[in-house]
């Protein structure tokens, strides 16, 4: 098909202006099958093959900004007519879903006497699935070709009709598919300072700062809203309603502000696209309700920062969401509030890559994809132990894997453990621990970074746990003072070349299948009396990695290990069992490089390889 000049020029208008279409916050799957729908369409207009099909090119790439490997996933799944049919009758519910998705059928057709009659049929078979009449059926029909033909007014007599039919579907949606059509309100300061209440229900344009005070407020239903400037709340109200919220000015500042008291802001059913110049709300007071509402492309600071009286958000998806400090969609320091059925997507920052909460913040029901962090908690980061059950959260591909929440142990002085206590969440440690003779600590599922070690005279029990030196020097991680008991299982043991291990005295210990590794100023495993140790590994410890009285150590593995004698074990004591281990390039001033024994000692089936100076003293 040859295309003239004038229509590639008006191919290129159209795309310039062309808007989000409805579905475009849509997951990806589902904009796929609804692409192939769409596309077994548009392979019945006669005249217009489908590579050319230009309404077709500008759903699946402007309007619903698909990746090219999708478009190639939706026009090969578009074959498969039942499990389409299928999809559509499942998915598009609502009232709005199904006019759009005629809408979108029909656009990629012929228009007027141009449409085959085997496009009609198919067009009339899904309205009949989805329970569109005929004569509404001919209204979005008589709708589609005036904004083709760009005929305005009738276009928006239409369009006004749809609305009164399906008032879910507003003129934003409509844009869409007739960019012609729109109206236009103005909010200025003088404006709100003689209404003292103002209500935009279409497009809008604040092109300065305007302030909220006491007594004031603000509201877009169903709007279009471009801020150039800011919005800041003194004491006023503002309500954004299913309305988009474009932000077009690269201030410091964040798109909407709450400074003083009695500030109250609702957002309910919108979209802010902030374009990455900056956050969307800093709420240093007041009060804050958002839900089912999708923010993105935030930057400079989480996209809802708060410290003020209340904040809860609920339904919401944030995605895009880039913070340089803490939380890259949502940092809550202060007040009171709940964080439940919302889903992050590529958001990032220092701490928490998705959210930062304090430890009276409510989080539940959330769902964080593709997330990742500076430092700590690749999607969440308590500053406190919090009060959640990590088991209602979900994490997919997020970054360090294992260490999506992280909270902060903290108390002034020592934390003294008297009782049951359990950890199944990432922790900082960031004061001394001390588990009373009568206490009980258990860590499960989860990372220990150590800012302070951990001592016990109690009982001990790590289980698929990750002890990490954080900022420890000059210590052992774990100090086991006639403890009553230790079961150390699954576990993993990092130094970071800078801590010891565990310091024993007096303590009954068992290990198996754990990893000790990058432990320095002291041995990975000291001072043990006749502990049981298997199929562990000991890896770079540069100190020693175990220095025990007796005890059996059967199927362990030591690897590049160093210290002044028995590199890999120095065992005192006349009863001690070493078998089935391997020692590789463990290595000793003098003496054994791998085991430094007494008599007494038994080595059984061990395989040494270049152990220095000697395999065993």
């Amino acid at each position: 098909m040859i295309v003239d000049i004038l229509t590639k020029f008006n191919y290129r208008r159209k795309i310039y202006l062309t808007p989000e279409h409805p579905f475009c916050s849509y997951d990806d799957g589902f904009k796929m099958q609804y692409s192939s729908a769409v596309i077994m369409q548009a392979g019945l207009n006669k005249k217009v093959k489908l590579l050319n099909n230009f309404e077709l090119e500008r759903l699946m790439k402007y309007g619903l900004k698909m990746n090219s490997s999708d478009i190639a996933w939706a026009l090969r799944n578009s074959k498969e007519y039942e499990m389409i049919c299928e999809f559509v009758l499942e998915n598009i519910k609502t009232g709005k879903e199904k006019i759009i998705f005629l809408m979108d059928l029909l656009n990629v057709s012929g228009i007027g006497s141009e449409i085959s009659a085997d496009e009609i049929k198919f067009l009339k078979k899904f309205a009949d699935k989805l329970g569109i009449s005929e004569q509404i059926f001919e209204v979005v029909r008589r709708f589609i070709e005036c904004a083709v033909k760009e005929e305005s007014k009738e276009c928006f007599e239409l369009s006004q009709i749809i609305k009164n039919l399906y008032p879910e579907i507003e003129l934003i949606d409509m844009k869409y598919f007739a960019l012609q059509i729109y109206e236009y309100s103005e909010c200025t300061q003088r404006i709100l300072e003689e209404k003292k209440e103002l209500r935009i229900t279409d497009r809008c344009q604040i092109y300065e700062d305007i302030v909220l005070r006491r007594g004031m407020k603000l509201v877009f239903d169903h709007a279009l809203v471009r801020v150039y400037g800011n919005i800041l709340l003194d004491g006023g109200t503002l309500e954004i309603i299913n309305s988009k919220v474009i932000r077009k000015s690269d201030s410091h500042r964040s798109c909407i502000n709450l400074k003083g008291d009695y500030s109250n802001v609702v957002i309910k059913g919108c979209e802010a696209d902030c374009r990455n110049y900056g956050m969307f709300i800093r709420a240093e007071s007041g009060k804050v309700v958002v839900s089912e509402s999708n923010i993105y492309n935030t930057t400079r600071g989480a996209a809802i920062r708060f410290w003020g009286e209340s904040i809860e958000i609920t339904n919401c998806i944030f995605s895009r969401c880039y913070s340089p400090e803490d939380g890259g969609a949502v940092m809550v320091r202060g007040g009171v509030g709940k964080i439940s059925k919302c889903r992050f997507a590529d958001c990032e920052a220092k701490r928490g890559g998705a959210v930062y909460i304090v430890e009276n913040i409510c989080l539940d029901k959330c769902h964080f994809t593709n997330c990742n962090v500076a430092e700590y908690g690749a999607a969440v980061f308590c500053s406190g132990l919090a009060d959640v059950d990590d088991r209602e959260l979900e994490y997919v591909a997020c970054h360090p894997e294992g260490a999506e929440f992280v909270q902060v142990l903290k108390k002034n002085g020592e934390l003294r453990i008297l009782g049951d206590m359990l950890i199944n969440k990432s922790t900082i440690v960031d004061c001394p621990v001390y588990v009373e003779s009568s206490g009980n600590l258990s860590v499960s599922k989860a990372a220990l970074y150590l800012n302070y070690p951990v001592m016990c005279a109690g009982n001990l029990k790590l289980v698929h746990a990750r002890i990490v030196a954080n900022h420890l020097e000059n210590s052992d991680m774990l100090y086991l003072e006639g403890a009553r008991k230790c079961e150390i299982s699954n576990c993993e043991f990092d130094g970071a070349l800078r801590t010891g291990g565990i310091n024993i005295k007096g303590t009954n210990v068992t290990i198996k299948n754990s990893l000790f590794r990058n432990t320095y100023g002291g041995r990975a495993v000291f001072n043990a009396y006749r502990p049981v140790i298997k199929e562990s590994i000991f890896n770079f410890c540069q100190d020693g990695a175990i220095y025990t009285q007796g005890g059996e150590i059967e199927k362990c593995v030591f690897v590049n290990c160093r210290a002044k004698s028995g590199a890999g074990i120095s065992m005192y004591g006349n009863k001690g069992l070493v078998k089935h281990c391997n020692f590789k390039r463990c290595i000793a001033k003098k003496g054994g490089g791998a085991i430094d024994r007494q008599v007494g000692t038994h080595i059984e089936k061990c395989q040494f390889e270049e152990c220095k100076p000697a395999d065993i003293s």
